[in-house]
């Protein structure tokens, strides 16, 4: 069987059903197109944190496959370095999805027909391609979801040290600077979380026939009062970063060409 991954240029491609190109994942595509200052200061925060990129990246899995299985009703016992993070989890998820339905779990969910979506290592991936600028991506979106109103939205689970925002603190509140300079990373965290989702919604209407109404993240802390936090997205917001989106993957292309 064709292998659905594969590595180009050091750069992470997936093959897709009907397109003959390899087309570079979200990630990829964010990750090439940072500015050289935030490369320098991954950089440094890397050096000056070894190991933590990894930590947090399994940390991240573990709270992605326990989400998935306690969709599926399977049980979710966190090792004790996780169980922080995972702890009012189920309890959010279950409240988001009252009276609704799940259409995708990181893979089709009683969706049969989208199961061409599904590669050979068993993960479901939407994709995006211009064939006439021979220009797109793919990637996989966590969930998708039609809420108690009858709305599809799309979600993406994170894990973080600290809280997201969606704007910087005020400078007239009083807090811990360890809290502010969290606050302050969240919000560049939010920018970009936002833009995976505008490239997920873009390939999920684009493979699958649906109109995404809303776009969600849902970020899980080991700090208490940002136990789990819900941002959530309309129509409006969701057209501006569809529009940005694309600006990033024609500077994506852009830049393969030089």
């Amino acid at each position: 069987m064709t292998k659905t991954r594969l590595t180009l240029n050091g750069l992470r491609h997936y093959r897709c059903d009907g397109v003959d190109i390899p087309l570079p994942s979200v990630t990829s595509v964010l990750s090439a197109t940072q500015t050289e200052e935030t490369r320098k200061k991954l950089a440094h925060w890397n050096l000056a944190n070894p190991g933590a990129a990894d930590m947090a990246a399994e940390r991240g899995s573990f709270i992605h496959n326990s989400v998935e299985n306690h969709i599926r009703g399977l049980a979710v016992s966190p090792p004790p370095q996780y169980a922080p993070y995972w702890k009012d989890v189920p309890e959010k998820v279950d409240e988001l999805l009252e009276g609704g339905r799940v259409l995708w779990s990181e893979k089709p969910y009683n969706k049969p027909e989208w199961h061409k979506y599904v590669g050979e290592d068993g993960v479901g991936r939407l994709h995006f391609y211009d064939p006439i600028k021979a220009q797109g991506y793919a990637g996989c979106p966590d969930i998708i979801y039609e809420d108690g109103n009858g709305e599809l939205i799309l979600g993406d689970f994170k894990t973080s040290n600290g809280p997201y925002s969606y704007k910087f603190p005020s400078s007239k509140v009083q807090m811990e600077d360890k809290l502010r300079k969290a606050l302050v990373s969240g919000v560049f965290k939010l920018k970009k979380t936002k833009l995976q989702l505008a490239a997920y919604t873009i390939a999920a209407e684009a493979c699958l026939g649906i109109k995404i109404n809303k776009t969600q993240i849902i970020v899980s802390t080991a700090v208490p009062e940002f136990s789990v936090q819900v941002f959530t997205f309309g129509p409006d917001d969701l057209k501006k970063d569809k529009q940005m989106w694309f600006e990033v993957l024609r500077k994506f292309y852009e830049t393969r060409l030089e």
